[in-house]
């Protein structure tokens, strides 16, 4: 089944973008549809987030995990199909394209397409451009890839708990 989306934004009135997805293509896939066909820079960080009928925004889908926060088990764009949370027309997604500077875009399923198969998402319709992205939110990924080692290696400089016991006593002794 093909997503047919169109996708709008509320800081410029005559941009329209239109773009087909399988129902198996991943959030990633069609985040870098959506970076291409806007000409956005593809190392911007950028998210996903569920919508209700007002675009209030809901769960957020990530294009990577963050340790630093509760929510640390939210659903990556790579491995989350479209078909995961979207299922029937006018389902909403907001689509954060510059998080430094909170510009959005606003994507709604507008059709489905029943018999119709795609290898890869597709721009069927573009009118406008949107406001540019900041140029503050680049990542990394290497970068990212070091800072998550070196997070997990703060947690192990400290020592075995046996090595902190013999430097401060039991945990039961202080107390």
């Amino acid at each position: 089944m093909v997503f047919r989306f169109r996708i709008i934004s509320d800081k410029v009135e005559n941009f329209v973008l239109y773009i087909d997805a399988d129902s198996e293509s991943t959030f990633f896939e069609l985040h870098e549809a959506i970076q291409f066909a806007c000409k956005f820079d593809s190392f911007e960080l950028s998210t996903f987030f569920l919508a209700d009928e007002e675009w209030d925004r809901g769960l957020e889908i990530r294009m990577f995990k963050d340790r630093r926060t509760v929510e640390a088990a939210a659903p990556l764009m790579k491995n989350t199909r479209l078909r995961d949370f979207l299922k029937e027309k006018e389902d909403k997604l907001v689509y954060l394209y510059d998080v430094i500077s909170q510009k959005s875009l606003y994507i709604e399923l507008n059709e489905l397409i029943m018999e119709n198969k795609l290898n890869m998402p597709i721009v069927n319709f573009s009118k406008g451009s949107t406001s540019a992205q900041s140029s503050s939110n680049r990542y990394n990924a290497d970068l990212l890839a070091d800072l998550d080692s070196e997070i997990q290696n703060v947690f192990t400089d400290f020592g075995e708990l046996e090595d902190l016991n013999l430097i401060y006593g039991e945990i039961g002794e202080v107390m």
